[in-house]
């Protein structure tokens, strides 16, 4: 291992990840979203977390999905119940496959609205109901801190969830799943 990413390593043994969230207001009047927030929870509680932020968009939204590092594919607009049903039976891979990263987006000339589950399995969202947010986040007893430590901020190793689970579906087979079920021109 390079010299370079041992002061990087020794601050990840020292970091404890803990569920919580950091909350970023936006005031600019140019801006289509009033808030940023970052929410580390166990993956275990994930699913369920990103289903409730859906809540915050709007009855018609688009999916949005890449494998990691690669150029977001964003869905056509379609009723939310119908995307988070299909997003639903590619539960396991969506929340466990690190090569894989999804979300919901719902963007007009004067909002944007998006839950944004990144390939680190933390949650991004831009929105514009602070309390909604806040609200949901008291309900999963996700607390609010100044400033938390991601998991993307150290170096990591990334494996095929499929040598981890035998019964994964691979990440170019979801992918292709999701571009059946959302891509433009493919529904």
């Amino acid at each position: 291992m390079p010299r370079s990413y041992w002061d990087t390593i020794d601050a990840w043994q020292e970091v404890e990840f803990v569920e919580g969230f950091v909350l970023t207001e936006v005031e600019d009047p140019e801006q289509l979203f009033r808030f940023y927030a970052e929410v580390n929870v166990n993956n275990s509680r994930l699913w369920e977390l990103f289903t409730d932020l859906a809540a915050m968009l709007p009855s018609v939204c688009a999916c949005i999905f890449c494998p990691y590092e690669d150029e977001v594919t964003h869905g056509e607009y379609q009723d939310k119940a119908l995307v988070l049903g299909k997003l639903a039976s590619l539960q396991k891979e969506l929340v466990q496959d690190c090569f894989l990263e999804f979300g919901l987006i719902y963007e007009d000339e004067k909002t944007l609205m998006e839950a944004y589950v990144a390939e680190s399995k933390f949650v991004k969202v831009w929105g514009v109901d602070r309390q909604h947010f806040e609200q949901i986040m008291q309900q999963h007893r996700i607390p609010a801190f100044e400033e938390m430590r991601f998991v993307d901020e150290f170096p990591k190793v990334v494996v095929p969830l499929t040598k981890l689970d035998a019964e994964a579906r691979p990440t170019e087979e979801v992918i292709a799943l999701l571009d059946k079920a959302f891509a433009p021109n493919q529904c």
